[in-house]
């Protein structure tokens, strides 16, 4: 990006350093006023395009310290001071041009070079005009539309010279003065357009372009429920977006991020360069289920529960989970969190007419185990006994037996037929791991995992 703005910058510059010295000599060597109104204009294109040049070697430095946002806005700051002079300008020649209409002094020399001059300029001005504005318009740099702007004025206002000097040789000699003031009354224009694209930028002011493509990209973003707060400003050619979007409550945080990252990558498809900041909030939807409410108030008090169940009677639901608590918390304030909740959960959701609680130890924890599995040989075979006689149980295998803290900890593989539901192979499972605390009570805890049976 860098190469491709600096090799524009310094292009302009030459190109503007070529006209104004060949209007100037075309201007003095005629003494057309219009030809050196375009000079004048051509050599305040020469400082702008320098201008431009050191600008935009500026900003594109990378943020420091100092400047968090970059370097940016000394772009800006040039497309102001190169539309100030141009203004200015603009006054001094329409002034010199009244001047010589009212003296009635118009000595005008009018040939075939006056006319070389400003085709060529024409040529020059197009080519480097559509340059310009092809990078300011790829990299957003309004320090390059500025030079565009100047470049393309260039044309219109030569088109109008070239007028003057025609009428001038038809003997209407005041032409060439009514060419140079309707020069200056164009440029007067078009600065006036670049002003307050300046302003704005300086401002802060939205880019209405951006900010409306960014909207009617967000509506139909997947998992994006609302969006709010969007700010866009831009600072020389980098544009910075910030936003909130409200995300499904419900949504794990892993999930949440890839909806924001979605959000980042459409927006840097509408601006390639653009530094994004996007501010998600949990949103509470009106397809949540009972049972997603109620896990929800329970994470806001920053805790975790299970087993949630909602019997549905004649006038609501009865209520109840595990909730679970650290091991090493007083039972007191556990219950104090857990009556808290209830009465959450009773104001929150009305339909609920009574809760019940139990209250349990987190179960995710990270323990010192030891394997024994290798001298539990009679302990498996024991269980192995107990799974043959359990049915529709068809085998056990991968037997893990660990000891923690003294107690003793099974893991096997308990393999059934595909063809049970759910409810039936978890009554299955739950059938024998009872079975085995009946007849092994040296086993304090059972992990059975079910198995698939292979044709």
């Amino acid at each position: 990006m860098h190469s491709d703005k600096m090799r524009v910058a310094l292009t302009s510059v030459l190109a503007a350093i070529f006209l104004t010295g060949m209007k100037l000599a075309a201007g003095l060597a005629t003494g057309s006023l219009g030809i050196l109104s375009e000079a004048a204009h051509s050599a305040l294109d020469l400082g702008a395009a320098l201008l431009t040049y050191v600008a935009v070697r500026i900003s594109d430095k990378p943020a420091d310290d100092d400047h968090s946002y970059g370097h940016g806005k000394v772009e800006n700051i040039s497309a102001l001071l190169q539309t100030g002079l141009l203004i200015l300008t603009c006054f001094f020649i329409i002034r010199a041009a009244v001047e010589r209409l009212m003296s009635g002094d118009v000595q005008v020399e009018v040939n075939v070079w006056s006319f070389v001059v400003i085709i060529v300029s024409i040529i020059v001005d197009y080519s480097r005009s559509r340059a310009l504005a092809r990078i300011a318009k790829t990299y957003r740099s309004q320090a390059l539309e500025a030079d565009a702007l100047h470049f393309s004025s260039d044309i219109w206002s030569s088109s109008v010279v070239i007028i003057g000097l025609i009428s001038t040789a038809l003997g209407f000699h005041q032409g060439d003065s009514l060419a140079a003031i309707g020069v200056a009354l164009f440029v007067l224009v078009i600065s006036g357009k670049l002003l307050k694209e300046t302003i704005d930028a300086l401002t802060d002011s939205m880019p209405k372009d951006i900010e409306q493509r960014i909207r009617t990209a967000l509506v139909s973003l997947d998992g994006v429920e609302r969006y709010r707060h969007l700010r866009v400003r831009q600072s020389g050619s980098k544009v910075f977006v910030d936003m909130y979007i409200d995300v499904k409550r419900t949504v794990p945080f892993e999930m949440a991020h890839h909806v924001a990252d979605a959000v980042e990558t459409r927006i840097h498809e509408i601006v390639p360069n653009a530094d994004v900041i996007i501010h998600m909030e949990p949103q509470e939807t009106d397809d949540e289920s009972i049972i997603d409410k109620i896990r929800m108030i329970v994470v806001q008090e920053g805790l975790a529960c299970h087993n949630v169940r909602a019997q549905r009677v004649t006038n609501g639901y009865f209520v109840d989970f595990h909730l679970e608590c650290e091991s090493h918390q007083r039972f007191d304030e556990a219950h104090e969190a857990s009556s808290r909740i209830e009465s959450r959960l009773m104001e929150k959701i009305p339909e609920i007419k009574d809760v019940k609680v139990h209250i349990e130890d987190a179960r995710d924890r990270v323990v010192q185990a030891f394997d024994i599995t290798d001298q539990s040989k009679p302990l498996i075979a024991a269980v192995r006994a107990i799974a043959a006689d359990t049915q529709p149980v068809l085998a056990c295998s991968d037997f893990i037996v660990m000891d923690i803290g003294g107690h003793k900890k099974m893991m096997l593989n308990c393999v059934v037929p595909g063809d049970l539901s759910l409810d039936e192979v978890h009554a299955i499972t739950t059938r024998l791991e009872n079975r085995i605390h009946r007849n092994i009570p040296e086993i304090s805890s059972i992990v059975i995992h079910p198995e698939l049976a292979r044709a």
